[in-house]
């Protein structure tokens, strides 16, 4: 019962990295260390909600599943950043 357990939130973390990552518009190559660094507070929220997948899922379903507010952009020196997009311009996205 406990390897269920322990398989079923693997799966689900491997989930949250692939869901998080497309919703912010990165492709599931590998992160550099630039775009990690310059994206500091999109790595550390991704970390969070990694971590507590479930508790996250409840509460993006509940909110009535609302877009992203992170969008991955290109630098001046070639690496890609995950900026957080106000409301106004992520209302005009969507």
């Amino acid at each position: 019962m406990e390897a269920a357990l322990a398989i079923t939130y693997l799966v689900g973390v491997l989930g949250a990295i692939i869901v998080g990552r497309s919703r912010a518009g990165l492709s599931q190559g590998r992160l550099s260390p630039a775009t990690v660094l310059g994206s500091l507070p999109w790595f550390m929220t991704q970390i969070f909600t990694l971590l507590f997948w479930p508790v996250t899922l409840i509460a993006w379903l509940v909110r009535g599943r609302p877009a992203s507010p992170w969008q991955a952009v290109d630098a001046r020196d070639g690496s890609v950043r995950v900026r957080r997009v106000p409301a106004g311009e992520r209302a005009a996205r969507d």
